[in-house]
């Protein structure tokens, strides 16, 4: 199987009442700490609420973007472990530059990825013979022709979407190769911002563990 990371997302919501970073003093923080600031399109407005929103900054190949409407600030980049960075140093920056305490301020931290997994081993079939189809005689009678799963996603059992502790790995056949690859998209959100750090780091394994898996490579409990 060949794996291949095709984005990594990473960002915060904050409970603050007033989101921080709605001043043009973001420039001044983010170009101090090495970030490339994009040439405004026009004049820089003053103010006290002065609303910056949408991608502000770049280092590398990571991007830094802000939705004030949403208190969020977030890192998106084709690496792990350089957004991973980028986000500790925009942690940083709102402690040491806006005085906001994480400890009491953060309302959860989120990562999203998407992954293409290509494999020698028909996802479009294995997905169909290695997920349980509990109705599948039912949908039978009622659509008149055979039927099963195209996909399957994993989640916490009992814990609805809407929670600040919640994850969900889906899997599915690549749509334009669904023969030759999987396409993956991890979610997983914690108030604990070292939680999903520590997911996010483990993520590559996390997902071919259950490619292995379901393919039939790796026996329950013999998971690294």
């Amino acid at each position: 199987m060949e794996l291949k990371l095709q984005k990594f997302r990473i960002s915060l919501v904050l409970n603050s009442i007033f989101f921080p970073l709605t001043s043009t003093e973001v420039f001044d923080s983010l170009k101090a700490r090495g970030f490339e600031i994009p040439r405004p399109q026009g004049p820089l407005l003053t103010g006290s609420r002065v609303y910056v929103s949408g991608a502000i900054a770049r280092k590398q190949n990571v991007f830094v973007d802000i939705d004030g409407s949403r208190n969020l600030v977030g890192a998106e980049g084709l690496a792990i472990s350089e957004s991973l960075t980028v986000f500790s140093e925009i942690m940083d920056m709102l402690h040491r530059d806006f005085s906001v305490n994480l400890d009491t301020e953060l309302s959860y931290v989120e990562q999203i990825a998407h992954y293409l997994a290509k494999s020698d081993n028909n996802p479009f079939e294995t997905i169909q013979n290695a997920v349980e189809f509990r109705f599948g005689d039912q949908f039978r009678r009622i659509l008149n022709v055979e039927t099963s799963d195209y996909h399957f996603s994993i989640t916490p059992r009992g814990v609805l979407p809407s929670s600040k502790e919640w994850f969900e790995i889906s899997v599915s056949p690549k749509l334009t190769m669904p023969t030759r690859a999987y396409w993956i998209e991890a979610i997983y959100r914690s108030p604990n911002h070292a939680s999903v750090t520590a997911f996010a780091r483990n993520l590559n394994s996390t997902i071919s563990n259950i490619i292995d898996t379901i393919e039939g490579k790796v026996s329950p409990g013999e998971q690294s």
